[in-house]
């Protein structure tokens, strides 16, 4: 008791300077703030002998304090546009725009960069920066005036090798395991990141906190199976840790999972004495004053959250259990308590990420867990191999390829279990956006906290609490989920975000798919919904809002032939989409009609060019493919991103149809004579979140007194015979 007693005052204020130095670093406040240092280390001096623990915490926030800002105006730097000199030590994958964030240690300290183009780790580079918030960005790409040196470039073989040791195993698992092992994610397809998102295992495609600790507890382990002391063990593991480190590259979400590594391993290789509190929470203070844009990382409030849980409610939980279910073995009770305690806490989080909750992600994250620790052992050995065959010897190179060969199995496994899981019914469900959705996530963890605590004090009251708490969390996924199309639908408008994407359906399972929006997984979604199996695919252009998904169209499903514009029918985007799909590329243009089973597809636009060639190739908006479709019962025209000049010249011979899709989005680029002469009787406009003002008001009101429904408001919707309609999401009728 008199331990607990010392510890705790202790750990109080370590939990303090943490939690104060979170706010500050979302504060972000300026240089002005240092006037605040010497008021509260004077208030801390003057406190040490009647409250010595205040004092103390005061001293250490001021001090930790002074870090925080000065790295803070660092990152930021000047609001004038300076010349940045410095070496660039991680980065960050390139986003959907194409911009990437270094890492860049120059002469006044670390600075966070946004820069249009990625340069090797390890490189000095000079370039003009400017302020964009809290970070700086490069307009122009960085210019290299120094080469990485022989560290950095031994670093770089390990990784290649690494990854194509990887490889060569020819599975599912040779692709994932360089990323789980070393952050490199580039051999991942877009399928594997989004069956791994939508199970809650994103931490296992890139390396996380699990596999850096896995490494540094094993060489601590290692070091005391060789009899070293606690303080030797301790250090054998930090240093090890740091190390790998490096290897991976020192960007946020390293630094991050270094940190909750090295909290784990101070713990568990120190042995007794230690507060489990106090290391967590001196962890993340010392994390956020030197690198404090963590505070605004999704990844390091997982961390903090799934590494708080386990540590203070899993022994618990594991102590209750051993005692009134003895006859379920420990290994087995941990395997699924860990997961699930970990996913119930971070929950709240991930909804407000993206609002969507998954019944199968317990038991894919239960089920990948044996797999991390074979899987990071065998790849972070494969690594030690490659690096002492650098010396020249033979028998390590031998040993790295068969390493990461063998690593790949257990890798292959996460990657099946991720698959299965992600294709079960209820593996993304609809969930309230935030902040509601935040709060009912907290909410509804509370009470099955409290359900779940009277159950394992022996409380039968617990099990109606636990009860109430399903029926609640399934009533709120009922009520908001989104409605499917009936079986008698024609033509759907998919919910793809800022961008276009369409099924006509051909009867008996197959259809025609016309373009599939920027990202994979929604049109994957659509034609889930759909029930199309087999289709053919139609792209008006190559934009990427209108083709970048196409993956997500072939999962699972059989593709047969690539309707293009016979304008782009060579152009390189066009060769990429047939070699990835195997599809048949099928040029077309104006006046082609084509018999695709119960419909009849009319090809209104673009003309032949006369001359083409690969200097004609280029991405326009006016060779976009306008068709119009024919069913029993409902005519669709769908326009692409034609502008204002084409669908004038379009309005001088089109037919009256049923629907109407707004050509670009609802964009005003546009001619009321095409609106009237398509006389639709419904309107629909594919659009998501956008900072072009789609749809604007121009083109809203262009489509006369008839219902105009919008896909970011009424999400997905399904077009029957008579120009019927039904929505993935209520809206009034006339939404726009």
């Amino acid at each position: 008791m008199r331990v607990q007693v010392g510890l705790w005052p202790g750990s109080v204020r370590l939990l303090c300077c943490a939690a104060g130095l979170w706010a500050t670093a979302l504060l972000a406040p300026g240089p002005w703030a240092l006037f605040a240092v010497p008021v509260l280390g004077a208030l801390g001096f003057l406190g040490l002998r009647r409250h010595h623990h205040l004092g103390v915490g005061l001293i250490v926030f001021a001090c930790l304090l002074t870090v925080q800002i000065t790295a803070l105006t660092t990152v930021r730097g000047p609001d004038d546009t300076v010349e940045t000199v410095g070496t660039v030590i991680g980065h960050s994958t390139p986003g959907a725009s194409g911009w990437s964030r270094l890492t860049v240690v120059t002469a006044a300290g670390f600075t966070e960069v946004l820069s249009p183009e990625v340069v090797a780790d390890g490189s000095r580079v000079r370039m003009l920066t400017e302020r964009l918030d809290d970070i700086r960005i490069s307009s122009d790409d960085p210019q290299v005036v120094r080469e990485p040196g022989g560290l950095w470039q031994w670093r770089e073989r390990l990784r290649d090798r690494l990854r194509e040791d990887s490889l060569a195993a020819g599975n599912d698992g040779g692709r994932l395991l360089p990323g789980l092992v070393v952050g490199d994610t580039d051999p991942q397809d877009e399928r594997m990141l989004d069956d791994m998102r939508v199970v809650s295992l994103t931490h296992v495609s890139a390396v996380s906190g699990s596999n850096v600790t896995i490494v540094s507890l094993g060489a601590g382990l290692l070091a005391g199976f060789c009899r070293a002391g606690p303080r030797l063990r301790v250090s054998i593991g930090v240093l090890t840790c740091l190390g790998y480190v490096f290897i991976v590259g020192f960007e946020p979400s390293a630094i991050r999972a270094a940190g909750m590594a090295i909290a784990a391993a101070v713990v568990f290789l120190r042995g007794g004495g230690i507060s489990p509190v106090a290391v967590m929470c001196s962890t993340a203070s010392l994390l956020l004053a030197f690198v404090p844009v963590l505070a605004t990382s999704v990844g390091f409030v997982l961390s903090v959250v799934s590494t708080a849980a386990i540590m203070f409610v899993v022994p618990v939980l594991l102590r209750r259990l051993a005692v009134h279910v003895p006859f379920v073995p420990a290994v087995l009770m941990t395997a699924l308590v860990v997961p699930l305690v970990a996913q119930l806490a971070c929950t709240p989080v991930l909804v407000g990420i993206d609002p969507r909750i998954g019944l199968w992600s317990v038991a894919a994250n239960a089920l990948a867990a044996p797999a991390v620790l074979p899987a990071t052992v065998a790849g972070f050995l494969s690594l030690v191999a490659t690096g002492l065959a650098t010396t020249g010897l033979p028998g390590p190179e031998f040993a790295a390829g068969f390493l990461a060969w063998l690593g790949s199995f257990p890798a292959w496994w996460i990657v099946g279990a991720a698959r299965v899981c992600a294709s079960l019914p209820g593996a993304a469900l609809d969930w309230p956006s935030p902040p509601v959705g935040t709060l009912l996530a907290l909410g509804l963890l509370a009470v099955a906290a409290v359900g779940t605590w009277m159950l394992v004090r022996r409380r039968m009251w617990g099990l109606p609490v636990l009860v109430l708490c399903i029926v609640l969390t399934a009533s709120i996924i009922v009520t908001i989920r989104a409605r499917p199309p009936g079986q008698d639908w024609q033509v759907i408008v998919c919910d793809v975000g800022q961008g276009s994407g369409a099924v006509v359906n051909l009867g008996e399972g197959r259809g025609l798919v016309v373009d599939t929006g920027r990202e994979s997984k929604p049109i994957d979604t659509c034609l889930d919904e759909s029930g199309v199996d087999e289709f053919d695919l139609m792209l008006s252009h190559f934009d990427s809002d209108h083709f970048a998904g196409y993956q997500g169209t072939t999962w699972g499903r059989t593709i047969g032939r690539m309707f293009v514009s016979a304008n782009v029918a060579g152009s390189p985007e066009a060769r990429r989409v047939a070699t990835d799909t195997g599809a048949a590329v099928v040029p077309i243009g104006r006046g082609q009609t084509l018999g695709l089973g119960s419909a009849t597809v009319e090809v209104l636009w673009p003309p032949l060019r006369a001359m083409i060639g690969e200097e004609d190739e280029e991405l326009r908006n006016e060779d976009s493919l306008v068709i119009r479709v024919d069913q029993e019962g409902l005519s669709t025209l769908l326009p692409g991103d034609v502008g204002e000049q084409e669908q004038y010249v379009l309005a001088q011979n089109l037919r009256p149809v049923d629907v109407l899709i707004a050509p670009h989005h609802g964009s005003s680029d546009l001619a009321a004579e095409f609106f009237t002469a398509a006389a639709p009787r419904l309107g629909v406009v594919s659009v998501g979140e956008n900072s072009y003002g789609h749809p604007t008001t121009k083109s809203l009101r262009a489509f006369g007194p008839v219902p105009v429904l919008r896909t970011d408001r009424c999400g997905t919707v399904a077009i029957y015979a008579d120009a019927r309609y039904s929505t993935g999401h209520g809206c009034p009728e006339g939404d726009g």
